[in-house]
């Protein structure tokens, strides 16, 4: 066999077909169930490589996103469907995944598309009998019908698939280094208007998740404004990966007005995270988990729904909160048993100089109305080749568990692991998902669709950016940018091309995670 004649590859999966008309009726005696997965690497100048598309597409196929999308009820009538419900609601899921911070980008793009080349994102959405691709209009016009918290449920689906699929479990000294599912509460607005945004025949503001406020009350200059306040509960896992789990958005009438912003935003997340942390546990009954929060949540009620719920917690104390607590715990700290058996210091040698690090702890302290708590205070301090000494970090927190000389710095490490949530935030607000932006202003149900879509879409590419491939593809580019170019490829390449690379023509496909330093 001599091959093609363009590039003597042997597979009859070359791209330039140009085989001798004799070697042809031996290829044609290869089994065509067989052809459709052949290998493409048989010297061929022009075999498939890994297009970083053609793996994300496969990524998300073996997730079973399409299928999840696709069970979900479709309250369209039947004879008018022309795009199946799970095409559309891919369409607003790479959207957010190709980090296009809106749907008329996305739009303008797929408009720019040559014919030809529009069969890719026909694949690319699922779509087999229709030869267009669906608008962004229809897109909005399908998944408005459906109640956002259905999609919701897509992340805890997400979430199911991992789990059975032992990802947490392969990789537990890292996902999971204190065996327990670690979970963070943060709200933020994502929305500010000056007019309401959606209003009924009689020009009255409709939408259930403007919460009102208002700034100079009682003055003659009162002026009234608006917010929408998303409140997100994070899986916090170890070397910074995150993952949401539910998108809870407040609405009117559950919280009570203040001009007062901090404290606005802290009631804001202490009635999502009673309303959220029930459906959790009764989601998931079996599961351990604990939660990580800050101050705000360091009250007698929240403890106790923690107990009731089954959940450990490693919560913020501050001086200023709980004062009898600390007041007990000062008292304690002086007497000569608390310091010679309840504190520890290690010193850990670093390039900067010596880190030395200190915990004091107080176990079954009082809070108050028979409710008992630990106390961990720690202290960490740099000192330099010089000598001179600065304090990095001081705090403390109240726990579920005791503390121990073995656990006091590991569960110091836990409490301030809770800020990597803060890193997710500013991902979907800065780094092109931009969360805050306004697109589907006069739907408020269709406004919230879309904005989970982006958590959903997050979750999704924050674990394939793990995946061994991944990070083989995205070489040195930041996240922002390799997802932004698998659009761009999929506008440039045909689907001929993209449906040759060697990861979409194998029958079964394993994607292997590397996290951290696993």
């Amino acid at each position: 066999m001599t091959g093609c004649a363009d590039c003597k590859n042997l597979d009859h999966l070359c791209p330039h077909n140009n085989f001798p008309p004799e070697q042809s009726k031996v290829i044609a005696l290869f089994p065509k169930k067989d052809s459709e997965h052949r290998s493409h690497f048989l010297g061929c100048a022009n075999k498939p490589q890994d297009l970083e598309s053609a793996a994300f597409m496969r990524f998300v196929k073996e997730l079973g996103l399409p299928q999840m999308f696709a069970s979900l009820p479709d309250p369209r009538e039947a004879s008018k469907i022309i795009y199946p419900l799970s095409s559309l609601c891919l369409w607003s899921f790479y959207t957010c995944a190709f980090r296009q911070g809106s749907k008329n980008a996305m739009q303008t793009t797929l408009e720019s598309i040559e014919d030809p080349h529009k069969e890719t994102i026909r694949h690319l959405l699922g779509i087999e009998d229709v030869s267009r691709v669906p608008h962004s209009s229809v897109v909005d016009d399908a998944i408005s019908r459906i109640e956002f918290v259905q999609f919701n449920d897509i992340l805890f689906q997400l979430f199911d698939r991992i789990v059975s699929r032992k990802v947490f479990y392969h990789h537990q000294e890292i996902l999971l280094p204190y065996n327990t599912f670690q979970i963070g509460v943060d709200g933020y607005w994502v929305h500010h208007y000056t007019h309401p945004h959606s209003v009924d025949a009689q020009g009255h503001n409709n939408c259930p998740y403007c919460l009102p406020r208002a700034h100079n009350k009682g003055k003659p200059h009162e002026v009234t404004s608006w917010v929408h306040v998303v409140v997100t509960f994070v899986l916090i896992c170890g070397e910074g990966v995150t993952l949401p789990l539910y998108i809870y958005p407040l609405k009117a009438n559950q919280v009570q007005e203040t001009e007062n912003q901090e404290k606005f935003k802290e009631e804001c997340e202490i009635t999502a995270a009673h309303a959220v942390l029930p459906l959790i546990r009764k989601r998931y009954p079996k599961l351990s988990w604990t939660f990580l929060g800050d101050a705000l949540y360091a009250n007698k009620p929240f403890i106790r729904l923690c107990k009731e719920l089954n959940f450990d917690y490693i919560i913020v104390l501050k001086e200023k909160v709980q004062k009898n607590l600390n007041k007990r715990c000062d008292e304690l700290g002086k007497t000569e048993t608390y310091q010679k058996h309840y504190t520890h210091q290690q010193t850990i040698p670093t390039g900067k100089g010596s880190l030395i690090q200190k915990a004091a702890w107080f176990n079954t302290v009082e809070m108050g109305e028979g409710i008992f708590t630990n106390v961990l205070r720690f202290e960490e301090t740099l000192i330099n080749s010089e000598g001179s000494s600065q304090t990095l970090y001081k705090g403390a927190w109240i726990c579920s568990k005791k503390i121990f000389h073995n656990n006091c710095f590991k569960t110091a490490k836990r409490g301030r692991s809770r800020w990597d949530q803060e890193d997710f935030h500013n991902t979907c607000k800065q780094r092109g998902f931009d969360i805050q932006h306004d697109i589907a202003r006069s739907n408020p149900n269709l406004l919230m669709t879309w904005k989970i879509m982006v958590f959903i879409a997050f979750f999704v590419g924050e674990l394939f950016s793990f995946t061994t491939i991944g990070k083989q593809l995205q070489k040195r580019r930041s996240l922002m940018k390799f997802f932004k170019d698998l659009l761009q490829q999929l506008v440039e390449r045909s689907w001929k091309a993209i449906c040759l690379s060697a990861i979409w023509i194998k029958p079964r496909v394993q994607f292997r995670f590397h996290f951290g330093g696993t």
